[in-house]
């Protein structure tokens, strides 16, 4: 009966304690959607709009006051002239046909510290909206 008390108590070693170690959550995202009635709506305020359609789409009709950064002529950095007097921590608009392209480039924006608010729908939905286009 010993044997087996001492086989008992001198079992395998404990299960080594874990530890779980709280870490910072992850700062919110820079990114964010809007549809082009958020849209309408901010541009009463006067926000900043970038159509990152190619010239010739913007060229063709695009939001009134939006700026043409086709999507694959900048990259989002400080540095980058497109960028220049953007706050990075006022949400800018970023509009294309659809929603596609301005997705990418709101990721992108974001990645480099940058507000970005993707336009769902696009210049597309804008216009079957009845809104106003420049060209």
């Amino acid at each position: 009966m010993w044997f087996v008390l001492l086989a008992v108590a001198c079992g395998a070693p404990p299960e080594p304690a874990t530890h779980t170690v709280a870490t910072a959550p992850a700062p919110a995202s820079k990114r964010s959607d809007t549809d082009i009635e958020g849209l309408a709506a901010a541009m009463e305020k006067g926000v900043k709009v970038i159509d990152v359609r190619t010239p010739e789409e913007f060229a063709a009709g695009h939001v009134p006051g939006a700026v043409n950064v086709p999507l694959g002529s900048f990259e989002a950095k400080s540095s980058d002239p497109a960028l220049a007097g953007i706050d990075p921590d006022v949400p800018t608009y970023v509009i294309c046909q659809s929603g596609g392209r301005s997705a990418r480039a709101a990721d992108q924006l974001a990645a480099g510290g940058y507000a970005a608010v993707n336009v769902k729908g696009g210049t597309g939905a804008w216009i079957a909206a009845g809104k106003p286009v420049e060209q």
